[in-house]
This record gives structure tokens, sequence and C-alpha cells, in this order.
């Protein structure tokens, strides 16, 4: 009898040892996942030197907390130089789109480049606020970079979903306790600066920095698998108040195919997680306009609700299409179950772009 309870209690502490040994493991792996993919640092003067996109290649907008419009012509040191057009065109709407629309590149290219001009004022970035109002809802693509679909284990090709959430502030801070599983993701978003009514249609875009942060845990919980991949989940994990920040800059470019000229870097506390460039996006941006009509007739579900893709039945101008994330988010299939690996209160989140200027978000 005691040669039976002895093996009995051997035979129990081989198994929990063994699936101590397999916890252990199951949980070093996750963080091996979860690492960082890069080495570098936010360098102490990076954000001071903010790469402005020449004039002859795009226009660059911001708006003061003042509510000026400016035409940007010199970015440095903290410091933000342009042409006060509230000035300059009195009477003129400060909607950067509108004023596009009505003047055009040339003539706003050739205003920024003249010399003599006046009303020149200099401002410091801590002062400008969203350059524009956007349409809302707006329209994200999922998995639109192959080394984020890898990594996420995605094999669908990149798909689209409502962004449900209104853009806010470059500095505006991100609640830490809307999600326990709080994720990053660096993006340009695209604008059409005029209604697109269907497919192939020929608009302009501009461009804007922005962050898709995301609560992976209720991505996890509403996800069905059986369903087309965006369709569920999404709209409720990335569409909580504050989860859309966008930047002070609003690039318009000449060329449609400025964009791919673009690279990002997302730091968190001062380490790189994210370094893309635009040029690998699977969908380019007319492709992303073509796939959204394509996909507006599936149905799209906010929890239980169904929500449109496209309410209005085409693209409104002045919507956000944000345009998809590369490689280096925290979430993974196998870190899933581990909430201390995530954006937690006091993690600082930095996104910068070449020509975009940056975001400063602040998890509190």
């Amino acid at each position: 009898m005691i040669l039976t309870v002895t093996k009995i209690l051997l035979t129990l502490l081989t198994l929990l040892t063994l699936l101590a040994l397999l916890l252990v493991t199951v949980m070093v792996y996750s963080m091996y996942q979860s690492r960082p993919l890069f080495n570098a640092k936010l360098a102490p003067d990076q954000l001071a030197q903010q790469t402005l996109a020449p004039t002859a290649k795009a226009l660059t907008f911001a708006r003061t907390d003042d509510d000026r419009l400016l035409l940007v012509i010199g970015l440095e040191h903290g410091q933000v130089r342009g042409l006060d057009l509230s000035q300059h065109f009195p009477g003129q709407p400060l909607n950067p789109m509108d004023l596009y629309n009505n003047l055009g590149f040339e003539a706003l290219a050739a205003l920024a480049n003249d010399s003599a001009t006046t009303n020149i004022i200099e401002i410091p970035v801590a002062r400008l606020v969203t350059p524009m109002d956007f349409s809302f809802p707006h329209i994200a693509v999922g998995t639109n970079y192959t080394d984020h679909a890898e990594e996420v284990y995605v094999d669908d090709p990149p798909f689209l979903f409502p962004k449900l959430a209104h853009a806010s502030s470059w500095h505006a801070s991100v609640d830490a306790d809307s999600s326990s599983h709080l994720d990053y993701e660096a993006e340009i978003c695209l604008i059409p600066l005029q209604d697109i009514k269907g497919p192939d249609a020929q608009v302009t875009l501009g461009l804007i920095l922005c962050n898709d942060f995301t609560d992976r845990w209720s991505l996890l919980k509403e996800l069905r698998l059986g369903q087309p991949m965006g369709t569920t989940g999404f709209a409720t994990s990335k569409g909580r108040a504050g989860y859309l920040p966008v930047g002070y800059l609003l690039v318009i470019p000449h060329n449609p195919e400025f964009y791919a000229d673009i690279n990002l870097q997302l730091y968190v506390n001062q380490g790189m997680r994210q370094n893309i460039s635009a040029r690998q996006m699977i969908l380019k941006p007319q492709d992303i306009i073509n796939g959204i009509f394509a996909a507006a007739s599936q149905t799209y579900y906010q929890g239980k609700t169904i929500v449109p893709l496209l309410p209005a039945g085409h693209i409104p101008a002045g919507t956000l299409l944000l345009s998809g994330t590369g490689g280096g988010v925290i979430f993974k299939p196998l870190n899933a179950w581990n909430p201390w690996l995530y954006l937690k209160r006091g993690d600082k989140v930095i996104t910068t772009a070449n020509f975009l200027g940056h975001l400063d978000n602040a998890i509190e």
C-alpha cells in the first residue's frame, strides 16, 4: 500500500514538474517572440531635426492652436516656419483641403517659393494641432506588409475594416485602462481631397502620420475565424476613444508615388520597435481604394452590431484611410495570454516619419 501511494506521489510530482517546465518554456518563448526587432534608440536630437518635404515635391500644411492655417516652409529645432494663410487669404476657407481644391498645387507652391511673400511666422511645434477636420468613419487595411502578416500568422491577403475611433491630437495620451493588451501600429493615413465615388477614381491623396492603437484582447474575444478577416473583432478593438492619434503636418504630394519615399519608426520608451518603409506596402494607395469598394458589400460587426464599411456609399473627402503597419508589433499568437508584455501606464510611444513629423503619446 505504501509503495503504491509513493508511486502515485512520484508520478504526480513528475507531472507537476513537467507542467512547470512547459509553462516556463512557453513563458520564455513568448518573451523571446515579443523581443524588440531593433537595437536602435531614439537619438536625443532626433525630434528636433524633422525632415520637411521640398516644395517642388509636396505642400505641407499645419494649423495652430489659435486656428491659423500655415503653409509650412521650414521645420527645425522644434519650430515651424510658414506662411500664415489666414492673413494672406482673408475670407478663404481655413481647411487646407478646400484651399488646395480652390487654388491647386502650382499656385500654392509658387506662393511658398516667393521670397517677397510677407505674413511669414514662426511658432513652436508644441502649438500645432490637427491640421484639418476629418470625415468619419475611417477605413483601415490589415496585414498590408508581409513582415507584419508573418509575425501574426495571417495567411489571408490584406483586408479592410472600419476604423471607428475619432482622430485625436498628435500628443494626446492613450488610456492605459482601456485594454490589458494595448498595442501600437505606426501607419501612414491617406486622405482623399475629393469624394471618391467608385473604384479606379483618380483623386489627390494627402498624407498624415497616425498610430492605430489596438485592444488585442477584445480583438481575440470577438474574432470569428470562419468569417472573412476584418469583419469581426477589428471594429471594436480599434474603435476605442483615443486609439487614433494623428500628426500635426498634412502633406499633399505633387506625384502620387511620393508616399513610397516615406519611412516610419516607432519607439517605446526610447527603444525602436518598428522601422517601416512605405515602399513595402502590398496594396498601394490606388489598390486600397479599389479594395474598399470591393469589400463594402461584406457585413462588418462591432460586437453584435452591424456597421457598414461605406455608410455614405462612397469615400467622402477627408476620410482617413489607414494604410497598414509593418513588423514589430507586440502581439504574437503565443503571447496573447501574457498581459505584462503589452503597453502599460507610464510607457511613452513616439512615432516619427520623414516629411510627416512625429507623434508623442503617453500611456496614462
